[in-house]
Parts: structure tokens; C-alpha cells; sequence
């Protein structure tokens, strides 16, 4: 019960400035890390990441299509983001994060939106061509299905917009970056679409 009297408002000011979780949000994060700053903010990251997989399954019937144009006018993408409601999706914090995810496509050019949609036929052509690098090294069959494994998901993982390093902050995916969002904003947030286009 001490941590509960020792934690002022402006420490709860000064965690809600750093992360823009709620005033009770930040407040049981530092009753929880003992009034810890650092330890607020990883609480706050692992129950805003419970809360956006609780979200997850909500339906996203309104939204934005947002658009950047680089400066060379040569590369451009448009990208489909959802909200669960007209009042999210006419909010700024939602909108620019529609625009990053558009600046994101056009600068690091995603195959796929997830690596849950890569096909299974072109998951097994890749497959092919790793164990055909492999037959010359005589592993054992255990490690050489490892390393297959691990090699067709780090390849389509990073050909996939939410599991590539976010082009703006490459210490989050961009998928963490949208849990983030929604565990903030309250709402399930969804990216439909993507399209990019290069001359």
C-alpha cells in the first residue's frame, strides 16, 4: 500500500506524457512498478498488448485511405486502415497513423500484409530453393528442418508489412505499433488494404 501514497500526479503526469495512456491506466502502472518510470512504461506496453489481442476479433466497418507521395513524385503508396467506429477514424492520432503506414509501404515495398497471408505454394517454392543450399552441407535432417523453417519465415516476415521493423522507429514492428495504437485509442484498428506504386 505504500507505492499508492508515494505516487504524485506529476509522476503520473510525466508517465501519461511519455506514453498517452490514461490518467487510471498510468496510475495502477506505477502502483504495480513501485512507482518506477521505466517499469510503468513496459507495464503499460504488456497490458496495452493484451488489450489490443482482446480487441482483435471486433469489427472494423469505418476507417481511412491514406496516401503518401515521396518527393521524387517517382514512389507512392495508398493503404486501407479500419476503425470501429466514424469517431476513431476522423481522429488525428488514427489518421496519422494511416499516413505512416502509407509512408512505411512506400519506403520498405511489402509483398504481403502478414505472414499469415503469404501463400502456401510460395512459402514451399522458397522452401525448395533453401534446401537446395543445403543438400551440399551434410547436416543432420533435425537441423536442416531448423534452419528451413527459420529461413522461409525471416524471408517472408520481412517481405510482410506487420511483422517488417516500423521505417520510422525500427526498435517496433509496425504490428506493435498498431497494438499500441489500440490499446490507446480503445478500438480495434485493422490495415484492409495496401497498394504502392513506383515509376
Amino acid at each position: 500500500m505504500t507505492a499508492k501514497k508515494n505516487i504524485s500526479a506529476d509522476h503520473v503526469k510525466k508517465l501519461r506524457d511519455q506514453t498517452g495512456a490514461s490518467v487510471m491506466d498510468c496510475k495502477k502502472a506505477l502502483e504495480k512498478s513501485g512507482g518506477d518510470i521505466e517499469q510503468g512504461i513496459e507495464y503499460l506496453k504488456k497490458s496495452g498488448k493484451e488489450k489490443a489481442g482482446k480487441k482483435a476479433e471486433r469489427a472494423t466497418k469505418e476507417g481511412v485511405v491514406a496516401a503518401y507521395i515521396h518527393s521524387n513524385k517517382k514512389i507512392g503508396a495508398m493503404v486501407e486502415i479500419r476503425s470501429e467506429t466514424d469517431f476513431v477514424a476522423k481522429n488525428s492520432e488514427f489518421q496519422e497513423l494511416a499516413y505512416d503506414i502509407a509512408m512505411h509501404v512506400a519506403a520498405m515495398a511489402p509483398k504481403f500484409l502478414s505472414f499469415g497471408e503469404v501463400s502456401e505454394k510460395d512459402k514451399k517454392d522458397y522452401e525448395g530453393m533453401v534446401r537446395e543450399e543445403l543438400a551440399t552441407q551434410n547436416k543432420p535432417a533435425d537441423i536442416v528442418e531448423k534452419i528451413v523453417e527459420g529461413k522461409v519465415r525471416k524471408y517472408f516476415e520481412e517481405l510482410s508489412l506487420l511483422e517488417q521493423n516500423f521505417v520510422k522507429n525500427p526498435d517496433v514492428t509496425v504490428g506493435d505499433m498498431i497494438k499500441e495504437k489500440i490499446a490507446k485509442i480503445g478500438e480495434n484498428i485493422q490495415v484492409e488494404r495496401m497498394e504502392r506504386f513506383e515509376i
